[in-house]
């Protein structure tokens, strides 16, 4: 049945990419959930989107020229302009909540990077005994390429953008096990059989609205990643009632 994925956690009505906002998602019955993660200066893994703090929290900064402590003193904001409580977590942080948990877990690997945060990540899991739950993403194909070398046994997905391509071409002969397609883009039916075709597992994001969601759940799709917890959550409950 398909899952659903909590996009940053619970990012339509709390703080992306926070402890709270995972915990949301968990609250509301989302079957797991995705976020993404940067490296500090000091070599720490921390969850955040974008590459500086500017944007999601009070304080400025290129995450790969701060420390983990000097990131700790920065609060999320929740929109634009709301400064909340809440600290950018560290991915350790997230692993020891969510281990408690039987949710999934996607993480996302953001930007370029030269091998390091890959090997600091498969370090940093190896220590929890949840590898069957996770999946490690990324638009950066050579990210996925260092995962598959370090250690194979993850599941890795290749996240495609507003234009699919062919991407299970390559796909297959580098061990990448899976595609995170964008939902409009991934709604043409050749592009879909194509992925059929090659037996790839199919997440698809960022899905919002309840009459796309709905379509994806009639489709039987693998995943929606959502920021709409409750709307997926509910039509999902819906739709499963409705079989039987």
């Amino acid at each position: 049945m398909t899952k659903i994925i909590g996009h940053r956690g619970y990012a339509a009505l709390y703080p992306e990419n926070t402890m709270l906002s995972f915990k949301k998602a968990y609250e509301h019955g989302a079957d797991g959930i995705e976020l993404d993660i940067h490296m500090t200066v000091d070599n720490e893994i921390i969850v955040i989107h974008d590459p500086t703090l500017n944007r999601t929290t009070n304080q400025k900064g290129r995450v790969n020229q701060l420390t983990l402590d000097e990131i700790k003193n920065a609060r999320n904001k929740n929109g634009l302009f709301k400064v909340t409580d809440e600290q950018v977590p560290t991915l350790k942080e997230v692993m020891d909540w969510i281990i408690t948990t039987d949710m999934t877990l996607n993480i996302e690997i953001k930007g370029v990077t030269e091998g390091v945060l890959e090997e600091t990540l498969i370090k940093l899991l190896s220590q929890y005994d949840m590898k069957e739950r996770i999946i490690i993403s990324s638009f950066n194909l050579e990210s996925l390429l260092y995962i598959e070398k370090i250690d194979p046994s993850y599941d890795t997905a290749l996240l495609t953008d507003k234009e699919l391509g062919e991407p299970w071409i390559y796909m297959e002969s580098h061990g990448i096990k899976s595609v995170h397609p964008y939902g409009k883009s991934y709604m043409n039916d050749a592009k879909r059989q194509e992925v059929v075709r090659y037996n790839l597992p199919a997440r698809v994001y960022t899905v919002n609205r309840a009459k796309e969601i709905q379509y994806w759940l009639e489709e039987g799709i693998d995943a929606i990643i959502t920021d709409e917890v409750e709307v997926a959550v509910k039509l999902k409950n819906d739709y499963l009632l409705k079989q039987h």
